[in-house]
């Protein structure tokens, strides 16, 4: 069998086309006026970010998205080159989706298979690694991040001071029973389930034709690929193939705790770095307005707009990765 032509068949007629091409439009950034000039020196920016870890060491709660990732390889939503950016169709799977339609999942556990090894080969880079300095030499008091990528904690960040908002991709499991179990294990059981998409993987690498991978850690595909015939393994507490990465998806609520616990970091700290993060989605936005509410000075690091420009203290639009060695070197 041909596997590359067999996943590429045209689409059962039983599944309607718009399945594939229903357009629900995700939150879309929208700047706020931003009432100060940002800084656009990387220098200056340093200086900035240093006085603030100096002024309120030990207090400092750093708030973190998909922007200090991009240096791993791992591409963010907003930036320049973003995958909302690149591509204005891309729509992530919805939670209600995931949960109601069997084929639904199936393509989205199809494109995450393609997508792990990827994922999975992405190291903590110097943004990552100068965020744990802080931490461990008593500069920051906490983090919280909006990525699923886990590469804090590759960085050495002590489990303890790290909220996962979002939750993270390293984990499965079964919507039914709440088990969960290791994505890397997990993924031995998705390829040994489905030998052919395993082929049509090694057969896309032989071409140089690697789909690229989206920040959640799936990847996009044609849209004559057909997913009928991809298997998922089913839960080994209950049997059930509702599974999913234990990440948030849009529509799903973020665990009480989880939650519960980020207010808890926002409400210790004495001030707040946002780091690599538009803060576009609700969920990281509103712990900034909390803080705001609180009366903490809130510092930006962002390329681009925000949401929380107008809210912050400063407000500097440069890359992250060589303000944080700066600021490592000025503070050790």
């Amino acid at each position: 069998m041909n596997p590359t032509r067999y996943l590429l068949k045209t689409q059962s007629s039983s599944v309607s086309s718009k399945v594939w091409s229903a357009t629900i439009r995700m939150p879309e950034l929208r700047p706020s006026l931003t009432l100060i000039p940002p800084i656009l020196d990387i220098e200056k920016a340093s200086e900035l970010v240093t006085d603030l870890f100096q002024q309120h060491k030990g207090q400092v709660l750093i708030l973190t998205g998909a922007g200090i990732s991009t240096d791993s390889g791992i591409p963010d939503y907003r930036g320049e080159t973003g995958v909302y950016v690149k591509n204005r169709k891309h729509r992530p799977i919805l939670y209600h989706e995931l949960t109601s339609s069997e084929l639904f999942r199936r393509r989205y556990w199809a494109r995450g298979f393609l997508g792990w090894e990827d994922m999975a080969k992405a190291r903590a880079n110097a943004s990552h690694f100068a965020v744990s300095t802080l931490l461990k030499s008593n500069y920051a008091q906490n983090v919280i991040t909006q990525n699923v990528d886990h590469l804090h904690h590759f960085a050495g960040t002590p489990p303890n001071r790290i909220v996962e908002l979002h939750g993270t991709l390293y984990q499965v499991e079964c919507i039914d029973c709440k088990h969960t179990v290791d994505r890397i294990a997990y993924q031995h059981r998705l390829i040994a389930h489905n030998p052919g998409w395993a082929e049509y993987q090694r057969q896309m690498a032989s071409k140089g034709e690697k789909p690229v991978i989206n920040p959640d850690g799936d990847v996009d595909l044609p849209g004559n690929v057909s997913y009928e015939d991809f298997s998922i393994p089913s839960c080994v507490q209950c049997s059930s193939t509702m599974m999913k990465p234990k990440v948030i998806f849009f529509g799903e609520s973020i665990p009480k705790a989880t939650h519960a616990m980020a207010e808890t970091m926002v409400h210790q700290a004495g001030a707040v770095l946002c780091i690599g993060t538009s803060l576009s989605t609700y969920s990281g936005y509103r712990l900034a307005r909390l803080a705001k509410e609180l009366g903490k000075p809130i510092g930006v690091l962002t390329h681009g707009a925000t949401r929380a420009d107008d809210i912050s203290s400063f407000k500097a639009s440069v890359q992250c990765m060589p303000v944080l060695e700066r600021v490592v070197s000025n503070l050790l």
